[in-house]
């Protein structure tokens, strides 16, 4: 797949390229093999080859192909396997133990694998589902090459790759966003990790590479400023101290005061402590 697609789109890297996480031993416990496997596809499809898998899948016909219920199986084992998962308090919990607990009664015949021969049975099973993925996308290049609209396919997704900036680029624009309006403190990371998807959708919208970093910036001010819109300066704290009050429902009842203060004229902590005990 990688030599394909260096061959249609020569300027541009390869699809997956080179991965860290070492190949799967396959042959070892199949529980460890199972696991190691769905990290190590996971890898692959939606972080080293996130933009032309995502391209290509993109181009197939019907909203949920074989090739798309096989990455969403991925994601789903990946997260089942390495994060604490909660179905009772979360949807989102609940969806992924349903794909992964249906997936696995249909290629091993148990819920949750126990036994080796369960593992083993949804080790092959996921590694068929795989191979044949990649030669649906390794198909779908080749009916790139002899679409007659190759060209502008390829342009779009040179397009789409181009704008596929490194995460470092995003969290410096971020730092500086927020330096300039006074948030020095701001984790540009974690702010990236909350907003990344919302920031690089809007670059979609726009064709010049010279404007991208503009409209990135906008993108991430218009973010900061509905955040920190929407965060109070005091907190209860500030509250008991200024009023010298105990904790208690009267210092709710005076947050919610300082929410409508707030709300109809922004103003610093000082003046929010100021008009809250002028209004009570």
């Amino acid at each position: 797949m990688d030599s394909l697609a260096q061959a249609l789109l020569p300027n541009s890297a390869s699809i997956f390229g080179s991965v860290s996480l070492p190949m799967p031993e396959i042959d070892s416990a199949a529980e460890l093999a199972f696991i190691r496997t769905a990290s190590w596809l996971y890898s692959h499809y939606f972080e080293a080859g996130r933009i032309g898998v995502k391209f290509l899948t993109g181009r197939q016909a019907g909203g949920e192909s074989k090739s798309k219920q096989h990455l969403t199986l991925v994601h789903a084992l990946r997260t089942w396997s390495q994060h604490n998962i909660n179905p009772v308090g979360s949807d989102h919990d609940l969806n992924i133990l349903k794909i992964c607990s249906q997936w696995f009664e249909s290629a091993c015949g148990a819920l949750i694998p126990r036994s080796e021969s369960a593992w083993s049975k949804g080790l092959d099973a996921l590694l068929q589902d795989a191979c044949e993925f990649i030669n649906d996308l390794v198909n779908l290049i080749e009916e790139i090459r002899q679409d007659e609209a190759r060209d502008e396919i390829c342009r779009q997704w040179q397009d789409r790759i181009s704008r596929d900036w490194p995460a470092h680029r995003y969290h410096q624009l971020i730092s500086d966003a927020a330096g300039d309006i006074g948030q020095n403190d701001l984790d540009a990371q974690a702010f990236f990790s909350r907003h990344g998807h919302e920031i690089r959708k809007a670059l979609t919208l726009f064709s010049s590479e010279g404007d991208l970093e503009k409209e990135a910036r906008r993108c991430i001010e218009r973010i900061l400023l509905t955040e920190f819109a929407q965060l109070l300066p005091i907190t209860g704290g500030d509250i008991i101290q200024h009023f010298g009050i105990p904790p208690g429902p009267r210092v709710g009842e005076l947050l919610m005061e300082a929410r409508k203060i707030f709300e109809a004229e922004r103003c610093t902590k000082d003046q929010l402590l100021q008009r809250l005990g002028d209004a009570v």
